[in-house]
């Protein structure tokens, strides 16, 4: 007889210690995380990664550590350390610093607990939130304003609207069931740029089509041309004396001889001329004849 194969462990069921403690500080820590990070968005999605890992941390960890152990894992959180608050009166203070405040006047913890979520003593915390209360007094924000801001964000945190109590509650849903969140849906793509592109494609057409329907421009009648009569001068032009091809004689005249002797007085200048030759001697004879005729 073969037995059968064990049935899966059911999950544990989750405690209503943990419904209950979640319900109780999301409003709170949707509150921080916008006013630390300035972004709904942002801050939604940073408290449900805290509390999904919350989840798994509250089943090993004493009741009386849950608050530290949630704040710590909200303020690890990318986004609670690159936004920038959008609070005026917070507008001054660097992350470190405004999430030291924010830990006492939103989260409401003592100085232990604030310090054990931001991973310092509590030395450090009390010298962080001095810095901050001292940013605040250089921005010109009192301690009187200060209190100001403390009642409103108090206030925001139960006059939450509708909407926002909503989507925190199927959070904390999800969370407790173990559910995945929803994949955003893409946002719809507008039909006009389509229509636009074929609207442009139906009038190309229709201009295309009306070169062939619609009669052409009349044709010029054209007769025969008369070309313009050139004038011709009577008289020929006198030529210009710059142009003429004997301009250097005709501009020096006197030089002319000496350009005809050029070659000969170049070749005797080279040195190369043999001296004229001597006339040659009478013979004896024909001088006696001419002593006796005289």
């Amino acid at each position: 007889m073969t037995s059968s194969p064990p049935l899966p462990a059911a999950p544990a069921p989750v405690s209503s210690a943990l419904s209950a403690f979640l319900r109780g500080i999301e409003r709170r820590a949707f509150v921080f995380a916008e006013v630390q990070c300035g972004d709904a968005g942002q801050a939604e999605a940073a408290v449900a990664r805290a509390m999904r890992a919350f989840r798994g941390v509250s089943v090993v960890s004493p009741l009386s550590a849950w608050p530290a152990a949630f704040w710590a894992l909200l303020m690890a959180q990318a986004e609670l350390s690159e936004g920038r608050s959008q609070v005026p009166e917070l507008g001054a203070l660097s992350s470190g610093p405004r999430a030291a405040l924010l830990l006492r006047i939103v989260a409401g913890l003592d100085f232990p607990h604030a310090a054990q979520v931001l991973g310092v003593s509590e030395t450090t915390y009390r010298f962080a939130l001095q810095r901050a209360l001292q940013q605040l007094g250089e921005g010109g924000i009192s301690y009187a304003a200060l209190g100001v801001l403390r009642e409103r964000l108090h206030r925001q945190v139960k006059t939450l609207t509708e909407e926002r109590t909503a989507a925190l509650a199927e959070l904390r849903t999800r969370v407790l069931q173990d559910q995945p969140d929803p994949v955003p849906e893409p946002a719809p793509v507008s039909p006009w740029p389509r229509r636009l592109l074929w609207a442009v494609l139906a009038l190309l057409a229709l201009a295309f089509a009306a070169t062939w329907l619609l009669p052409g421009p009349a044709p010029v009648a054209t007769g025969p041309q008369t070309l313009p009569v050139e004038t011709v001068s009577a008289a020929p032009a006198e030529p210009d004396p710059v142009t003429h091809p004997d301009f250097g004689l005709l501009a020096a005249p006197e030089d002319e001889a000496l350009a005809g002797d050029l070659a000969l007085l170049s070749w005797i200048a080279s040195g190369q001329a043999d001296p004229l030759p001597e006339p040659p001697a009478a013979p004896a004879a024909a001088t006696e004849e001419a002593a006796d005729a005289r």
